[in-house]
């Protein structure tokens, strides 16, 4: 028929798409995982940029030495005055850096924006998610200074790598009660692969799982908040894609260390350490001419190597 009441011909009074009222969030790394670093809060009653953290230094020996610090060394005869041992301490500093985002939003944003989406909300949590982001990848850029390494430049992560990389904490003689591994993506995928793939040394490692090896997979395959991928002779293991590269981006770098624990802190076993000096904090601007609001984010925090000893950094190919 014709002369149809259309939307063609009422355009003036129909919509072709509308606002929806939510929006879809971009897809992310997590962050968070500086949760791992024991903290210490320089914000309140502290008049310095940073904190010296005094550390002990062994007289009985190195690690692993085959008793040759002290297989003589106090050793005493009766009615011979001792002599005295050198005792001496060393120190850690951690200085904070700033982290900061800025955002400028004119008036008529917010007043013409669907009001089922909190603008300024949705704004200052992304905000804080970059912030936090940052911090991530600053304690990761920690991972190439840890002096035990294993892996290969240019060869994939495998299973032996991570067994080697849990012997080494044993050998350094850490007492500890938790162990966590941060990987990147591509290490999280190559010791998986390693772990499911048909050679003899794969095979012999399958036999022993459940003793050697306690590898366990996570739900969704590490596709959830925690982004722990496996659980790995008891540890969690945690994918993320804020690793460093090494060797001119050939290769990536993980590790494989000990986190924060009551235990861990009390023994020295805890491997890295990160300091506040500012908390998250936002600040707001009107700008009267520019009729608009500025929010300003920033935060201060930075990351120290606590006890090189503890951890062990994991290169292989990117």
């Amino acid at each position: 028929m014709a002369d149809e009441i259309t939307t063609t011909s009422h355009n003036d009074m129909t919509q072709a798409t509308m606002v929806a009222p939510f929006i879809r969030r971009a897809l992310s790394e997590r962050g968070g995982l500086w949760r791992y670093c024991r903290e210490f809060n320089l914000t309140i009653n502290w008049p310095a940029a940073g904190i010296s953290i005094p550390t002990e230094n062994s007289f009985w020996g190195s690690t692993n030495d085959d008793g040759a610090g002290v297989d003589l060394e106090f050793d005493a005869t009766q009615a011979t005055d001792l002599a005295n041992t050198a005792v001496t301490t060393g120190a850690v500093t951690c200085t904070p850096g700033e982290f900061g985002v800025a955002l400028e939003v004119t008036k008529n944003v917010e007043e013409d924006s669907v009001g089922a989406i909190d603008l300024y909300g949705l704004l200052e949590e992304r905000m804080l998610h970059a912030i936090d982001l940052a911090m991530v990848d600053d304690l990761c850029a920690l991972f190439p200074s840890v002096s035990g390494s294993v892996g290969t430049s240019g060869l994939g992560l495998s299973t032996a790598n991570l067994i080697s990389a849990f012997q080494g904490l044993r050998t350094s003689a850490v007492d500890c009660d938790a162990i966590i591994g941060i990987l990147d993506g591509v290490q999280a995928t190559d010791v998986e692969n390693d772990l499911v793939s048909a050679n003899a040394a794969a095979a012999v490692f399958a036999l022993s799982a459940d003793r050697l090896v306690g590898y366990t997979p996570s739900a969704l395959a590490g596709a959830t908040a925690s982004r722990q991928f496996m659980t790995f002779r008891g540890a969690p293991m945690i994918s993320t894609g804020l690793t460093d590269t090494a060797n001119a981006g050939a290769d990536v770098v993980g590790c494989v260390f000990c986190p924060s624990t009551a235990y861990n802190d009390m023994t020295g076993a805890t491997t890295f350490g990160m300091a506040w000096k500012r908390l998250p904090t936002l600040d707001t601007d009107k700008i009267v001419l520019g009729r608009s609001v500025q929010l300003v984010m920033t935060a201060r925090a930075g990351f120290t190597e606590l006890q090189d000893g503890s951890g062990r950094n994991v290169t292989t190919d990117a």
